[in-house]
């Protein structure tokens, strides 16, 4: 076997740990050809410890997560973060909350770090105790479409030339066969609120016809369509660029 070279300097223990982790998905990388598992945070350290320099006030930390390039996670790619949360002895499943989002900076096979943003919604959120990302937080492969594409202003009626946004979605999806897909509508902040959820969840419902109805491999059963309207925005809604970044429909793919 060839030597692999780490091309970054171990300042600290913590460094080490995480080197020696990423060796081992290079070496014994997941199998390809296994259902999709979503993927965790692992390990977390800081930027220093790697010899990495991050922009002023920027997170300073890095976070590693177990699946990589084998699992069509590349360098470039956005993937949210979910913090399971479990309200009470008696409910069976945790409740996931949406923390933010992971910028992958380095995918590897078997493994892959990135840089962690803060979704606007937690900031107030009583669930959430720590603002940034976590060990053991879920990390969800998802694909976004500015709804301005898709659909008129205030319509949920489909754009006659979106053909070819939802070929994306299909071959997105296509990349993970996932057991479960979200279809979830986000709006900006203009108008009611109670309106605009509405709005959202009928195009989530909109968009999951489409998908269903054109391509074999996306089935009813394994689709499901959320609205939740201005409660989720990517950025805030102050000014004419970042109403149109949440003005999105958000495909995720789920195990």
């Amino acid at each position: 076997m060839n030597n692999v070279r780490v091309a970054f300097p171990i300042r600290s223990v913590e460094g080490l740990l995480f080197v020696s982790v990423l060796l081992f998905g290079l070496i014994f990388p997941g199998d390809s050809r296994a259902q999709f598992q979503l993927p965790r945070i692992i390990h977390i350290i800081n930027a220093v410890d790697l010899g990495i320099g991050v922009p002023e006030g920027a997170d300073e930390r890095q976070y590693y997560i177990d699946r990589g390039q084998e699992s069509n996670i590349n360098n470039g790619d956005t993937l949210n973060v979910y913090r399971e949360k479990r309200l009470s002895p008696q409910i069976a499943r945790p409740l996931k909350v949406f923390v933010g989002t992971l910028v992958i900076t380095d995918a590897q096979q078997g493994s892959a770090m990135g840089n962690f943003e803060a979704n606007a919604s937690i900031k107030d959120n009583p669930l959430i105790r720590y603002k940034v990302g976590m060990k053991g937080d879920l990390v969800v492969p998802r694909i976004v479409i500015d709804s301005s594409v898709l659909f008129g202003a205030g319509s949920a009626g489909v754009a006659s030339g979106a053909a070819a946004e939802f070929d994306k979605v299909a071959e997105f999806v296509k990349l993970y066969s996932p057991s479960k897909l979200f279809i979830d509508g986000h709006t900006d902040s203009d108008g009611d609120a109670r309106s605009n959820k509405e709005l959202s969840l009928k195009r989530a419902k909109a968009v999951k016809q489409v998908l269903v109805e054109t391509y074999e491999f996306i089935t009813d059963e394994t689709v499901e369509a959320r609205g939740y309207g201005e409660e989720r925005p990517m950025v805030n809604n102050d000014t004419v660029a970042n109403k149109a970044l949440n003005r999105r429909i958000e495909v995720l793919v789920w195990q």
